[in-house]
Parts: structure tokens; sequence; C-alpha cells
């Protein structure tokens, strides 16, 4: 009896040693399966640097090791002040249904909280009772990615198969994963992100080769007459342009425009502006029948909010007469060698801002010893670091003090003083000048 007693306390420590070995290899198992699909994982992404690979890698590996039907990868910019306004979504589905996205809701609670979430039972569920969900919505399993303790992304299941639940171990699984793969994610983009600087600066550069080239490539040579010009743009491209070139009988167009806006768009209109202006010119004399024309040409074929202030004359050296129109612009100073002056006030409105319009124009004479002064605002308008601008009195002020300096003379202690003033801040606006200089009497006689 006492043997059959002991025989019976052996098989029963027997068996809970099968158990307990049992249940050690099955874990031992799990372990193994998991080393093997993180390490799977990380063969797969870290051989990609494209970033919208990585992510499909990482959601497809993961709805195959937890069961799931649906997942995707929800980014976060932290640059952006509205990031939910700005996430770059990838997903990948098990099954030829319609997508599901993780909810707004769902997705302001991961960016608080910062933790893992799982909702088996969203009707149910107390944190989103009041929360419309997807109807396709059965259960939900959502971990973050994070890097040095910033979330940049959201790695989301959606509806565990054959309607089980999901459970702690594919929270632990889900988590690991986001932590082993973020990194690599954001590596991705962040490389990404350089090369498309990169790319774009290639492409500033070119433009503002091909802008630079627009410009008058010399000085001309007038007789009786001196003429420069200037340009400095507030970034790689700019929306100001000058030009002068010559026409029949002596005669010379002189022109300054400056685009609302900066950059690469101010830049591409104004480029337009002068391919308009040149294939108009050899059939209007007259500045204000071709501003008139080139106006209804760019309002065409612009946005209704764009719009360039624009100046445009035509010298005659031999009659020493010079008939101009503005768009807008800021009014040129003519200055006389008595250092008094008058402003170019004839014309109309800016190019672009309404469709059929008229442009006067005005005739004047330039006298010997004559500087027309055209400019665009960013001269005016450069302000310092107490927010004090350059303005139009002080730049009258210093076009009088330079008045018998050459008139390139003139205009580069223009330019230094603006930039000055500036205290060497990055410009603001465009800076650009024209200056067209009748030599006096004297000169002449020489």
């Amino acid at each position: 009896m006492t043997t059959n007693i002991s025989n019976n306390d052996n098989v029963e420590e027997l068996r809970k040693r099968v158990q307990e070995l049992d249940e050690k290899n099955r874990k031992l198992k799990k372990a193994i399966d998991e080393l093997s699909i993180l390490n799977e994982l990380a063969l797969d992404i870290g051989s990609s640097a494209d970033s919208e690979k990585i992510m499909r890698t990482i959601i497809s590996r993961s709805i195959h090791s937890v069961g799931a039907e649906q997942g995707d990868v929800t980014l976060v910019d932290a640059d952006e002040v509205d990031s939910a306004q700005t996430l770059v979504r990838s997903m990948v589905s098990s099954k030829g249904q319609s997508a599901v996205h993780l909810d707004q809701n769902l997705l302001g609670w991961m960016q608080i909280n910062e933790k893992p979430l799982v909702i088996n039972n969203p009707a149910q569920d107390d944190r989103f009772r009041n929360v419309h969900l997807e109807e396709s919505f059965n259960s939900v399993l959502s971990v973050p990615m994070m890097v040095r303790s910033e979330l940049i992304g959201i790695l989301t299941l959606y509806n565990k198969k054959r309607g089980e639940e999901f459970t702690d171990q594919d929270k632990r699984l889900l988590s690991i994963i986001a932590t082993q793969s973020a990194q690599v994610v954001e590596n991705a983009r962040l490389q990404e992100k350089e090369q498309a600087l990169e790319k774009v600066k290639h492409e500033l550069e070119l433009a503002a080769k091909i802008q630079k080239r627009l410009l008058p490539k010399e000085t001309p040579n007038i007789e009786g007459y001196g003429l420069c010009g200037k340009n400095i743009t507030a970034r790689s491209v700019g929306g100001d342009y000058y030009d002068f070139f010559p026409l029949e009988d002596n005669k010379w167009v002189i022109c300054l425009g400056d685009v609302s806006g900066k950059g690469m768009p101010a830049s591409l209109l104004m480029s337009n502006v002068q391919a308009l202006l040149h294939g108009q010119i050899i059939h209007y004399s007259s500045p204000g029948q071709l501003l008139k024309n080139v106006n209804r040409q760019f309002f065409k074929n612009t946005e209704m909010e764009k719009f360039i202030t624009f100046f445009l004359g035509i010298l005659d050296a031999e009659s020493n007469t010079f008939y101009y129109s503005s768009c807008g612009h800021e009014y040129p100073f003519l200055l006389h060698s008595d250092d008094s002056y008058i402003r170019l006030a004839t014309g109309g409105i800016p190019l672009g801002v309404m469709e059929n319009q008229e442009y006067p124009e005005e005739t004047i004479e330039i006298q010997p010893g004559d500087k027309l002064v055209i400019f665009s605002d960013g001269i005016k308008d450069s302000t310092n670091k107490n927010g004090e601008m350059f303005g139009e009195e002080r730049l009258e002020k210093l076009l009088l003090e330079q008045n018998s300096n050459t008139g390139e003379q003139l205009m580069e202690n223009v330019f230094d003083a603006s930039i000055e003033h500036n205290e060497n801040t990055q410009p603001f606006d465009d800076m650009t000048m024209v200056v067209l200089s009748r030599n006096s009497k004297s000169e002449f006689c020489i």
C-alpha cells in the first residue's frame, strides 16, 4: 500500500516536471520565434534606405507575426505646429478589404500618452465611449515608435484574425518591433530629407545661374550717357528684374520690375514677363501700348493674387528724350545737376491685377548732368534690428548727397548704405537699382 502511494507521488511529480518542461520549451520556442522575427526584420530593413519600403516591411512582418488583418505606420512630424495634419501613412493589408486608418481621437491619445494602446471591444471601452470609431474596427493594437524619448511614429495593427483579441504577448512583441525599427525609420527619413534638400539646393543654384543670365551681361556704351544696374536677391533666386537693350535709331529700352513674393515662384513669374516683353517690343514702340499688351497676357497666364510692379522707359539718345510708363512701381528720381529733382509718376496699376488696363505715358527731356534713378522697394524697405526702415526720406537725402558722383558710384553707395542699415542681416527683400546718367556739358567739351 505504501509502495502504491509512493509510486503515485512519483508519477504526479514526474507529470509536473513534464508540464514545467513543456512550458519552458514553449516559452523558449516563442522566444526563439520572436528573435527570428526580429532578426529577419532587422536584415530586411537594415539593407534599405527607402523609408516607404522600410515601413511596408515593418507592417507586413508585424501583421504576419501577430496575426492581424491590417496595419499601418503613421509618422509624426515634430517640426509642424499641427502634426496631426502632416502625417505620412503607409498601409499593408492581408485582405482585399478597404483600408482602415488610425482614428484622429486614437491618434491624439497616442501622441499624448506615448504608450501602447489595446482595444479589443471598442463599444465597451470607457476611454473612447463617446468616440465614433469606424464600424470595421473590431480590435486595435497601437504602439509608439520612439527615438531618443521623442515620438516619431505610431505602429498600429487592426482586427486580430478569426475574431480573436490582441493579447499582452502581442502588445509586448509589437512594442519590441517598434522599438527596434524606430531608429531605422528615422535614419531613412533624415537621409531622404537631406537628399531632398541637396536636390533643392542644386535646383536653386541652377535657377540662380539662369536668372543671372537674364540680367544684362555688360554695361552698354551709349554716346553721351552712362547706364548701370545692380541686383541683390534676398534668397538664392529673387523676383526683381532689370534690363536694358537697344532698339533701332539709337534708342534703348530701360526697365525694372518687382514681383510680389520671393524665391523660385517669383523668379519664374519674372522670367515670364521678360519673355513677354522681348516678344512684344518689336510690335509696339510706345511704352504704354507695350505694357497694356504685356499686362493682358500676364493676367491670362497667372494666378489672380500674383502681380508685378514695373517701370519701363525708352531713351532716345539722339533727341535726349525719355518716354516712359509705370505699373504701380516706386517713382524713380530724376536728379538735376543743381540738386533739384522730380519724380516720374505717370502710369497705371501693377501688371496682373486687372486684364484690360490703360497705361498713360509721359515724355521728358534728359538734361546734361541729369541722373535717372530707378529702384525697387527692397532698397528703402531695408530694416535694422530695431524694426526701423531705411525709408524714402533717407534714400532721397542720400541721392542728393551722391549726385555729384558718377551713376555707378552713386548706385554702389546707396547699396552700401542700405545694407549697412540692415546691419548685415539677411535682406528681407530683393534690392535692385538702375541709374541712367547724361554726361554734363563740361564732359561733352572734352
